[in-house]
């Protein structure tokens, strides 16, 4: 049985705040158990996808985060800064590089970042699995409107 109130309906505005609270309760409670390590949830998403692909460009990086690029390279240069990544620069491109220190660190950083456990003992599987797609239908029912031809038009 949930431990939540039985809300019947909600209209779209109800749905965008409850979506964006979760959201922001995720960031800050990544926060906080990052805030010993001296790294923010954003840099913590920026390692795990360097950590997937290394030798990342930073318009890459910031595809991946579905970033501005200019954000990515902000994250990216923090990262820099606690010794995590390393800027490598070729003629034409600069890549990022994980650093040695940053493979020794993740294993210690995913013990105190791991949400998903936290949530795989907040939810059932039948809860999760109904709220994955629950979201998943709220996504493809935004697809944004085709925008008229205006120069088409007479």
């Amino acid at each position: 049985m949930c431990d939540v109130d039985d809300i019947t309906s909600a209209n779209g505005w109800d749905v965008m705040i409850e979506a964006r609270r979760v959201q922001h309760r995720f960031e800050v409670a990544m926060d906080q158990c990052l805030e010993a390590f001296g790294i923010s949830s954003a840099q913590y998403r920026a390692l795990i996808a360097l950590l997937d692909g290394n030798d990342m460009h930073i318009s890459e990086l910031a595809r991946r985060l579905r970033v501005t690029r200019q954000a990515a390279l902000a994250i990216a240069s923090k990262l820099a800064r606690s010794d995590l990544v390393t800027f490598e620069r070729e003629s034409h491109a600069t890549y990022l590089v994980v650093t040695p220190v940053a493979r020794t660190r993740f294993a210690r950083l995913r013990e105190f970042a791991d949400m998903p456990a936290e949530l795989e003992k907040g939810l059932t599987d039948a809860e999760r699995g109904r709220l994955v797609a629950l979201l998943r239908k709220a996504d493809r029912s935004l697809t944004p409107p085709r925008r008229p031809t205006w120069w088409l038009q007479a």
